[in-house]
């Protein structure tokens, strides 16, 4: 059964005092110590038990004396990137596949090699979110991502990171040579230049990976392992890495102005690397591009404590042409690792009270991999 505990917040921020008061909103978390069970799927149809809902403070973003322009990734988690509507923001136009990988696509990969000066993009996936609630009708178990149908999402209001270091590594190590042609992301979307350069450093940044590991004394495990065969990369700390950086990203955008069900990142309350977190396992099966099955792990934020407070932040009214780039993973935050470099960004969809009859949130995002 969901309860509702409240967390008063003291010392609001480590960043400077807003210029007005803070919004309290209910955030959802993963309230247990132990992991779900592998492919346990209900806290993303709402029907799990095991969450609880905590009362925190959420500040807008627009409110602090920081412009938006100089959050930074590295630093923050997130970075708030600037981009026109490259494409027409109607539900049949982002609902067209083609309009999606042949234009949107693009117009992101050259927004961050611009403004991320990385050297290699390509997208992986997309999801709108453009419906109140789930439809539990065609709710997949274990495919929460709807395969057939309407591709609409509704938002999703549990506090979580998308993967563990070892859940994004998975995804990567999962890819295949075709994984271009099998996710139709070939001629029209990319270049065979960019889909060479892209491989290229793939691999080497596998073989650079597994050279540190084996230098820690672990086995990397092939990208199909699972269970408790799920690999030795899952118990790297990501030290002795030599190879490219790389991170793996949100790329989040509003098709309109938000008013209703806006997101919102942590500000406060988890370390650099985002814990404290529980994983969520999760065979991955028949993705396209992708090794039949494979292993990986989502991250789901713990609620807060006394000696650990949460504070979110968000974008009030938030633009279409005010692009969030959410960090999931980042090589380089473990390379490091000593806390200069965020490895993760928390967020969560939250409700603010009095905007439920507001037009339901149409907005997009593109899971992305930068290579530097």
């Amino acid at each position: 059964m969901t309860t509702t505990t409240t967390i008063e917040a003291e010392n609001m921020l480590v960043v400077p005092e807003p210029s007005k008061a803070p919004l309290h909103a209910d955030f959802n978390y993963y309230s247990l110590s132990a992991p779900p069970e592998l492919d346990n799927m209900d806290i993303f149809n709402s029907a799990s038990p095991d969450t609880v809902s905590c009362r925190v403070p959420v500040v807008d973003l627009r409110s602090l004396p920081t412009p938006l322009l100089d959050y930074n990734h590295s630093t923050h988690g997130f970075q708030i990137l600037h981009q026109p509507l490259p494409i027409d923001p109607s539900h049949e136009s982002v609902h067209d596949t083609d309009v999606l990988v042949s234009k949107y696509y693009p117009s992101i990969v050259s927004l961050l090699k611009t403004q991320l000066k990385a050297r290699s993009v390509v997208i992986i996936n997309s999801s709108l979110r453009d419906i109140p609630a789930p439809d539990l009708s065609t709710f997949d178990p274990k495919n929460p991502r709807p395969t057939t149908g309407s591709r609409s999402l509704s938002p999703f209001f549990v506090a979580h990171a998308d993967y563990t270091p070892g859940g994004a590594r998975a995804h990567l190590r999962a890819m295949t040579p075709d994984w271009f042609q099998e996710t139709g992301t070939a001629d029209g979307s990319t270049t065979a230049e960019d889909r060479a350069l892209f491989l290229s450093l793939r691999d080497e940044i596998i073989a650079a990976e597994d050279r540190a590991m084996r230098v820690a004394r672990l086995e990397p495990g092939d990208a199909g392992s699972a269970g408790e065969g799920k690999g030795g990369h899952f118990d790297w700390d990501g030290r002795g890495y030599e190879g490219p950086r790389y991170a793996i990203f949100s790329i989040w955008r509003p098709w309109e102005t938000v008013r209703r069900d806006p997101l919102a990142v942590m500000m406060r309350g988890a370390d650099p690397d985002g814990s404290p977190y529980v994983p969520l396992p999760r065979i991955y099966r028949k993705r396209p591009g992708c090794v039949d099955k494979y292993y990986s792990e989502n991250a789901l934020v713990k609620p807060p404590t006394p000696d650990r407070e949460h504070v979110w932040g968000y974008l009030s009214e938030q633009q279409p042409d005010e692009v969030l780039a959410l960090k999931f993973y980042d090589s380089e935050a473990l390379r490091r690792g000593d806390g200069s470099v965020k490895l993760m960004c928390p967020h969560s969809a939250f409700q603010i009270q009095g905007m439920e009859n507001e037009p339901v949130r149409r907005s997009c995002e593109l899971r992305v991999w930068c290579i530097w």
